[in-house]
């Protein structure tokens, strides 16, 4: 039962904006999970886009749920420059979802520098 109920879960529509403008150096990952009352945490895929490579999972643990998004911060810092996108499970137990759809395609890109101050 809570591995069919878990299947349905991560049919997560990742809110990533699939605007014309490519997100870059994204600073979290929001999803709807339908069974999030029954997870105990959610693993994030950092995919990368030329080969379909995972890069990095991220143990998301598992947040609150507000307004009926969960909402894992990422740091994508180690992530060499390139185009990705990011795959969400649901975990309970030793049970894992499927995955869920792809992410809109995003960018890691050089940081921009602090104020500069010039001495």
């Amino acid at each position: 039962m809570l591995k069919r109920l878990l299947f349905t879960a991560i049919l997560c529509g990742m809110a990533i904006p699939t605007a014309a403008q490519t997100i870059k150096n994204p600073t979290a990952v929001a999803f709807t999970c339908p069974d999030h009352a029954r997870d105990d945490q959610h693993e994030i895929d950092i995919v990368r886009v030329s080969d379909g490579a995972v890069i990095q999972t991220i143990l998301g643990g598992d947040p609150d749920e507000v307004s009926g998004e969960v909402t894992v911060a990422i740091n994508v810092q180690p992530v060499a420059f390139g185009q990705y996108q990011v795959i969400v499970r649901a975990v309970a137990g030793l049970l894992k979802s499927d995955n869920s759809n792809p992410s809109a395609i995003w960018e890691r890109t050089p940081g921009r520098p602090s104020g500069v101050v010039v001495r």
